[in-house]
């Protein structure tokens, strides 16, 4: 950027010095004749920008420099900022002919120097059209339209070879040094068949011009001999072989270069189509062999797939054990007070979100700790195994009974009503005071609980609430004398 500033206050320097020095307008004359030739410096230093560093950045100097000239000589604004794109249009034309045909621009050869010539021409002829906008903005006549349009592409033309050509004979030296600050993948540019069609259509004008005036020159050294002896007529005849031989060495020459042409292009060819043939061999081998891989991968994809679902199913079976585990009492295998406090509060926000009727029961068995001191703890977990066995076939699906701790059992009971829950109760005590336990200090009989209900009264009750409701209840229910429930009723 740098550079690039540096070069455009060259541009714009060298610009203002070109239009006030007079440097167009050089009458010139050679060789009997006479032609008129401008200089703009900043061309060059646009030109070695476009072919070394692309081409916006060698046209947005031509641009700005030939603007600061229009302006400068008095052009109209709009006229100004239509005219600054006369050399851009020319350089436009040289990049885009260097990218497309891949020929190097360094004059290194005799074919690359002429490629840069004719390269050089064109672009110099593309933006003299400036010179028609420079030409109808100050009124010229035909005479000085013509000086300045010649003037304008002959300066150019001879500017871009003497100057240009030289300057890029370093281009190898900055390529390097622009690949060790900047790497870039470079590749060899193939030959195009459009410039080996220009060389062979060159080399035929070439031979075709030979052998016209061959024969023209034949025609006309016969023409100016005098005399009509055997010896003028024997002069006649051998310039005619003299003419003819010539022609014939000539042609020999170019059948034998057109042979050994055919017979390179021939192998040429022939090593072209053996290594396509051999690309493609490598590139269907190659592709037969990822596809093996492929499938090979995909089975073993398959597999791992299969083994993967295998295993995903015995965790989600462990999980659902551990699930269940979690939420179970080990000793009763009802649920445990960890599975009733994740159930409750969503049963709870459902009645109250649909108004029907819930209710939470605290059952504790009588007597309890004298069971385990008389009988020992293995009676007492009997007992509580068996209690526990009683509600089969006594819930709904959505009712939830779990072991509270210890002796005690909580009871979930949506959509029942108090009386509903209160014949519950009564069939659970018939059935667990009817039951018998054989152990060894004698048979347990005439088993009771006691029980405190707690009814959802409205939508401001909690879980907690209930909880100490029912708990409220189930202590009036022993103090009552027990094998009885209580009703929470508040005070």
């Amino acid at each position: 950027m740098l550079a690039w500033l540096l070069s455009l206050a060259a541009c714009l320097w060298l610009g203002v010095v070109q239009l006030y020095g007079g440097w167009y307008g050089y009458s010139v004359s050679y060789g009997g004749l006479s032609f008129v030739i401008s200089i703009y410096p900043p061309l060059t230093i646009a030109t070695l920008w476009v072919l070394w560093f692309g081409y916006a950045w060698g046209a947005s100097l031509a641009y700005l420099s030939t603007l600061l000239v229009g302006f400068l000589s008095g052009l109209p604004p709009d006229w100004a900022l239509l005219f600054a794109f006369a050399n851009p249009l020319g350089l436009l034309v040289m990049a885009l002919v260097y990218q497309h045909v891949h020929v190097r621009y360094v004059p290194s050869s005799l074919a690359s120097l002429l490629f840069f010539v004719t390269i050089c021409f064109i672009s110099a002829v593309s933006s003299a059209t400036g010179s028609f906008i420079w030409s109808y903005s100050n009124k010229l006549s035909a005479m000085g339209a013509f000086a300045v349009w010649q003037g304008w592409w002959s300066g150019n033309f001879l500017q871009s070879i003497t100057t240009c050509g030289p300057l890029l004979l370093l281009t190898p030296w900055l390529l390097r040094w622009r690949q060790q600050r900047w790497p870039q993948a470079a590749g060899k540019a193939p030959l195009q068949q459009r410039w080996a069609l220009l060389v062979a259509l060159t080399s035929l004008g070439g031979v075709l011009a030979f052998l016209w005036l061959s024969f023209l020159l034949a025609d006309r050294s016969v023409m100016t001999m005098g005399g009509d002896s055997s010896g003028a007529w024997q002069q006649r005849a051998l310039l005619y072989r003299d003419s003819a031989m010539s022609v014939y060495w000539v042609l020999s020459v170019l059948l034998l270069a057109l042979v050994f042409l055919g017979y390179r292009f021939f192998m040429q060819r022939t090593l072209q189509l053996r290594l396509a043939a051999e690309r493609v061999a490598y590139e269907r081998d190659l592709a037969l062999r990822r596809q093996g891989e492929a499938e090979v991968a995909r089975n073993a994809l398959h597999q791992l797939n299969l083994e993967l679902a295998v295993r995903m199913s015995e965790v989600e079976r462990l999980q659902a054990q551990l699930r269940e585990q979690a939420s179970r009492d080990p000793l009763t295998g009802l649920h445990n007070r960890r599975y009733l406090h994740q159930r409750l509060p969503q049963l709870l926000q459902r009645a109250q979100r649909s108004g029907q009727a819930l209710c939470v029961v605290l059952i504790d068995l009588d007597h309890f700790k004298a069971v385990n001191d008389q009988h020992g703890h293995a009676s007492g977990d009997a007992v509580l195994k068996m209690f526990a066995g009683l509600f089969t076939g006594l819930l709904q699906p959505e009712e939830i009974v779990a072991r509270y701790g210890g002796e005690e059992f909580c009871l979930v009971l949506p959509q029942r009503t108090p009386g509903e829950v209160a014949a519950l109760l009564r069939a659970l005590q018939t059935a667990y005071s009817g039951s018998s336990l054989s152990c060894a200090g004698g048979e347990l009989r005439g088993l009771s609980f006691s029980a405190g209900i707690a009814v959802l009264q409205g939508g401001q009750d909690s879980e907690d609430s209930l909880l100490q409701q029912a708990d409220a209840a189930l202590y009036q229910a022993k103090a009552a004398g027990r094998n009885g429930w209580r009703q929470y009723q508040p005070a």
